[in-house]
């Protein structure tokens, strides 16, 4: 009885799968989950049986894996299948990853390098799909260093780069007369002339100094380009001025400009225009070698003294308007006497702008608008003025607006304002000067800068290269504002000008103090405007 059952049950399994076929599901990449009908079976690769029914019916097998696009296959099924293996292979698309770059500078052609020799060029910034896999990514552009790197684009998700490239570096070839001169460079010393270097691209400050004498230009260096500068340093005795540059050749690139007021020595010796300027100016220093200005009430002084030079350079403003006093400083700087045209085309500007367009009730925005439209116009003027013998004239320019318990200065080089109380600078204008960057930038002390090298080249000059700044002081009973020339500040600590400035009885005799502490000690002109608050 017992194998009679057994019998029986074996018949009807067995019978279950005769003639049953199997669905072979293969997929590239493997692990896709495998689905019949909307319904899961399991991973590939996968088995799938199936029975005859006596009747045609279809099969939907679809197929999924993360990263890959979905797919999926009909598969007809016959009655008269019968132990057929029918394999059923799927070849997966993967879903593209995106690939940013970006670069600087912008616009850096880039070529993008796959398998199979399959290449992609275009430029920066790049936002390209790509099929998963990995690429070389080349970016070359002229005067940079070629940049070269690998990634791996992951379906469905962005790779991203920022690429800094590399600039070239250019080729400086520095040379003096005399020959043997100290070169340093933005403040460090590099070598004696003459001197070929390798440098970054950027720009650059280089001064030769040879004998206690200098002279000193920037520049602006390109990649991949080849300078030449040869700067002739002055020997005592020989006429100076401004010098930017003597011979400056250029091989591709640009220059930028700082300005040098190098000192006049008396005694010297010149040609013969230059020594009928001079006694002119011997002459006529000899009868006044000063001049002032005041307002009627006493309170504002201002005196500009030739100083340790031939003639002056330096002009000054003192004008009182209806409900408001108008000072300023001008130190010119030029060959050929041109520094005092710079310098009084610039006081002159200011005056005539002021008495022209100012009015009182003016807000504090307007003065502000009115000071840079006053200097925009004495730097256009300087500029059109500046023609043969005054090619390269420039002057600085430092300007106090006084009004209701506030001054408004603005500045253009390395003239100052300083305001004083109760015996100390609480504020002071900053230079448009080398030495003044590298104080900015930690390189050098107060006591270093006083006696740099470089403590003349100026960043900013109305006539040559355009800057102005803007400050808002509060002013006090007992205040003492101050304006000068470096005539004054680059020779008499400034312990010693907050001590005369304080003591003073009055505008005119804190002037006076203060020239009269320069006079043994400065090689330049002095110039100096006091409000006594």
């Amino acid at each position: 009885m017992k194998k009679a059952v057994l019998l029986a049950f074996l018949f009807l399994l067995f019978s279950n799968f005769v003639g049953a076929g199997v669905i072979e599901v293969i997929t590239s990449p493997e692990n896709a989950s495998v689905y019949v009908n909307d319904k899961y079976y399991g991973q590939s690769p996968l088995n799938i049986p199936i029975n005859p029914t006596g009747r045609h019916y279809e099969l939907i097998i679809e197929v999924k894996k993360e990263g890959y696009l979905p797919e999926n296959r009909t598969l007809p099924i016959s009655p008269d299948i019968f132990d057929a293996l029918i394999p059923v292979e799927f070849n997966l698309t993967p879903l593209n990853g995106t690939l940013y770059v970006c670069s600087n500078p912008s616009h850096a052609p880039v070529k993008i390098i796959g398998v199979n020799g399959y290449e992609f060029v275009g430029k920066t910034p790049l936002n390209v799909s790509l099929k998963p896999g990995n690429y070389t990514i080349e970016i070359i552009l002229k005067d940079y260093l070629p940049h070269s790197t690998r990634v791996e684009i992951l379906p469905n998700e962005t790779e991203s780069l920022s690429i800094d490239l590399i600039p070239l570096n250019g080729t400086l070839v520095i040379m003096s007369e005399p020959t043997n001169a100290s070169v340093y460079i933005n403040g460090s010393f590099k070598g004696n002339t003459p001197l070929n270097l390798s440098v970054e691209p950027g720009k650059y400050i280089i001064n030769v100094t040879k004998d206690n004498s200098w002279n000193a230009t920037s520049i602006i260096i390109n990649p991949n380009k080849t300078y030449s500068i040869h700067l002739i340093i002055p020997k005592k005795g020989l006429p100076l001025g401004l010098i930017l540059v003597i011979l400056l050749v250029i091989v591709g690139g640009g220059v930028g400009v700082y300005f040098t007021k190098f000192r006049k020595d008396r005694g010297e010796r010149v040609n013969h225009k230059e020594q009928e300027r001079a006694l002119k100016n011997i002459l006529s220093n000899t009868v006044k070698p000063y001049m002032t200005m005041k307002t009627p009430d006493e309170r504002t002084f201002g005196m500009s003294h030739v100083g340790g030079r031939e003639n002056n350079e330096d002009n000054l403003l003192v004008l009182k308007l209806q409900d408001a006093c108008l000072l300023a400083v001008a130190d010119g700087l030029g060959g050929h006497n041109a520094g005092e045209v710079a310098s009084k085309i610039a006081v002159d500007t200011l005056k005539e702008v002021f008495e022209g367009e100012y009015s009182p009730g003016m807000s504090d925005k307007e003065v502000k608008e009115l000071l840079r439209k006053a200097y925009e116009e004495a730097h256009k003027r300087i500029k059109e003025d500046a023609v043969g013998e005054r090619e390269g004239m420039g002057t600085t320019l430092v300007t106090a607006f006084m009004r209701d318990g506030k001054a408004i200065i603005a500045n253009t080089g390395d003239s100052r304002a300083y305001l004083i109380r109760n015996n100390k600078i609480v504020e002071r204008t900053k230079d448009h000067s080398l030495v003044q960057e590298l104080l900015d930038k930690g390189e050098i002390t107060e006591e270093e800068a006083r006696k740099h090298p470089m403590r003349n080249v100026i960043t900013k000059a109305l006539g040559i290269d355009f800057g102005v700044d803007l400050y808002e002081w509060l002013l006090k009973e007992s205040d003492v504002l101050l304006l000068s020339s470096d005539g004054l500040h680059d020779y008499v600590e400034e312990k010693r000008i907050v001590e005369i400035a304080s003591k003073g009885k009055s505008a005119e005799d804190i002037v006076r103090g203060l020239i009269n502490e320069a006079l043994p000690v400065t090689k330049d002109n002095i110039t100096v405007v006091c409000l006594e608050l």
